[in-house]
């Protein structure tokens, strides 16, 4: 855990309870997504979160019990402690997934076909220093309507940033993690790589 020292947890249990919540759905829908497009790059990112989420759970805990100034409150923390620990057990579900594609276990054909019945899947994108995204905000490119790309997270280094807000300015190396169709992720990629250089021109 030490490499997640640096990492900022926010300072109050309301705060990283949301973030457990955001953090354990976004590992749902990308280890789903692994399986589907058997992509390591994809597990391993499902694997990175778990190690987030235990540290926000870790803290969850710590700064629960330290709030707890009679019965009455602890009864309450209590609750909350049994939803992290629940939406813990979700994140390991989610890493089991993960950890399949990564050890190349064989897949009945049943959990593709059900995977399938989605018409969108989730994507990881990495921004090249050379691509038109980098420097721009989320509202200048304006990534939904031009690629049909919903970006729902962003890691930059060990950072995680959800639902980015329109302001958010796009840097090179960063991993945009979009929802979208499979010809419009291929596509945003693309632009992410440097390959086109005019978004919107090929939509």
């Amino acid at each position: 855990m030490e490499e997640w020292d640096e990492v900022e947890v926010p300072d109050n249990v309301k705060d990283i309870f949301i973030e457990m919540k955001n953090t354990a759905e976004l590992m749902v829908d990308l280890a789903y997504s692994s399986v589907l497009l058997k992509e390591e790059e994809i597990a391993e990112e499902v694997l990175e979160l778990e190690e987030y989420l235990d540290l926000l759970n870790y803290h969850l805990m710590m700064r629960a019990v330290l709030s707890a100034r009679n019965i009455h409150e602890a009864e309450q923390i209590t609750s909350i402690l049994h939803m992290g620990r629940a939406i813990n057990d979700i994140s390991d579900a989610a890493a089991d997934l993960a950890q399949m594609v990564l050890e190349e276990d064989r897949l009945h054909p049943i959990i593709t076909e059900a995977i399938l019945e989605s018409e969108e899947t989730i994507g990881r994108i990495r921004v090249s220093p050379e691509s038109v995204l980098v420097g721009k905000t989320f509202e200048e490119v304006d990534l939904a309507a031009n690629t049909g790309v919903w970006i729902i997270a962003v890691r930059r280094g060990k950072r995680w940033i959800f639902d980015p807000e329109g302001d958010f300015k796009v840097m090179p190396e960063d991993v945009l993690i979009g929802r979208g169709t499979r010809t419009a992720l291929d596509y945003l990629k693309e632009i992410a790589m440097g390959r086109i250089k005019v978004i919107g021109s090929e939509v």
